[in-house]
């Protein structure tokens, strides 16, 4: 084998295990996703109306594929290529914080996780 092709091959292996990293690890159970904190202090109505009002003002993240996708997608490039453990979600939602990822909704401020979160949940509670 020469030196080319062991670079290739070498290449296209640690593709392949970061890929299968990623998918393994990531959060992609929507459900898991759509259980925010905000639960706990504002209940299951006005949680879902947060989502649902997240929803029409981000037409890109109305359903739950695209929120998942949304919500998975923030996580740091680094956990996203390596395969990571995943942060947290209060971590993510206090990095959202931190650099200005946040939406106004009602006159209350969120992070745009926490409002993905809320969005997951109008969608999937029963």
């Amino acid at each position: 084998m020469n030196r080319r092709s062991f670079i290739r091959v070498v290449g296209m292996t640690t593709l392949g295990v970061a890929s299968a990293g990623c998918a393994g690890r990531a959060p992609s159970d929507a459900r898991a996703l759509a259980r925010p904190e905000l639960l706990v202090a504002l209940g299951d109505a006005p949680v879902r109306a947060l989502g649902a009002r997240y929803r029409v003002l981000t037409p890109a993240e109305r359903d739950v594929d695209a929120l998942r996708d949304a919500i998975v997608g923030s996580r740091s490039l680094r956990a996203r290529l390596v395969g990571a453990a995943s942060p947290p979600i209060a971590e993510m939602v206090r990095d959202d914080f931190q650099h200005g990822r946040m939406v106004l909704i009602d006159g209350w401020l969120f992070s745009v996780t926490e409002a993905r979160q809320c969005a997951l949940y109008s969608l999937l509670a029963a």
